[in-house]
């Protein structure tokens, strides 16, 4: 047997990384379903498999709930245990996580604004909107939280706008859950900014008493002995909104009040409530509520 020695090295035999795409962009994920209720909330329900992808969501928080399958999938980026049907993922806003998709997998995500939730913790169990941080959650589970996810809003029919005040509460309740059960309330440990409480309790009194009428922001600094620039700065570190967003809300409701009561036309319900003209009280309604003043009318009354 003739030996043949050649000076030419022959590559080492290599691997290509397989492709990452965004969760966004990838080809074999279906979108089975979703349900926008406000600007600040909105569900997905979605299938994929067999993907290697990164998640990041720029505009709002993303929990995460398994419903089938999953037991291939981890993260790629960190130490990961597997998925499975029942476990949560939460992915704050503006963390990338890197993910390996085994078989078909269904899943439902609740995408909802920093601010929103803030307020929803200020609101539920008077937590100072400066000390909540979401921490991101791999594969935890919670049984009462994913009850009301699975059995409750799951086996809805979001395409029926009558479920559409329901899904929204059942919503906030597995907000609330999440903040009790799941282990993310865990609080900064100092604050910096905001207003005291005197003077936040000071400030939000005088909108609620004065809601129908406009409201000039020099007002409002000058109770709280503030500039205007220092005052909207301090007012949103202590309530996680803007003077201006807070009045809307306050606005908002005493429209819902008056709609309940359902004691006078939407016109005049506009024009007492601090709004311009019914299409202007329209506009925020149905930004806020997820449906028009006279679809939420007729949603209560049916």
């Amino acid at each position: 047997m003739t030996l043949i020695y050649s000076d030419t090295v022959q590559p080492l035999e290599t691997h290509a990384t397989p492709t990452l795409t965004s969760f966004d962009q990838s080809s074999s994920k279906i979108c089975l379903r979703q349900k926008s209720l406000t600007d600040a909330l909105s569900w997905a329900h979605y299938q994929n498999e067999n993907d290697h992808l990164y998640y990041l969501n720029e505009d709002q928080h993303t929990l995460s709930l398994y419903l089938t399958g999953g037991y291939d999938t981890h993260r790629t980026d960190a130490p990961s245990a597997y998925g499975a049907p029942g476990k949560f993922c939460l992915l704050p806003k503006d963390a990338k996580s890197e993910w390996q998709l085994g078989q078909t997998q269904q899943f439902m995500h609740l995408y909802f604004n920093d601010g929103y939730l803030k307020q929803l913790a200020l609101k539920v169990f008077d937590i100072d909107p400066r000390m909540l941080e979401l921490p991101e959650l791999n594969y935890a589970s919670d049984t009462a939280t994913e009850a009301l996810v699975r059995h409750c809003l799951a086996n809805s029919d979001w395409q029926d706008n009558h479920n559409h005040l329901a899904m929204e509460q059942l919503t906030n309740t597995i907000l609330v859950s999440m903040l009790q059960n799941m282990g993310v309330t865990k609080l900064k440990s100092t604050v910096k900014g905001g207003l005291s409480p005197q003077i936040a309790t000071l400030v939000c009194d005088y909108m609620q008493a004065n809601y129908h009428r406009q409201i000039y922001l020099s007002e409002l600094a000058g109770l709280a002995q503030l500039s205007e620039y220092h005052f909207c700065r301090m007012f949103k570190a202590s309530l996680a909104q803007t003077p201006q967003a807070y009045l809307l809300n306050v606005r908002i409701e005493q429209v819902k009040l008056r709609i309940r009561a359902n004691d006078a036309n939407l016109t005049d319900i506009a024009l007492q409530c601090g709004f311009a003209s019914q299409s202007h009280m329209g506009r925020y309604f149905k930004k806020l509520v997820g449906v028009s003043p006279r679809q939420y009318r007729g949603l209560i009354t049916s």
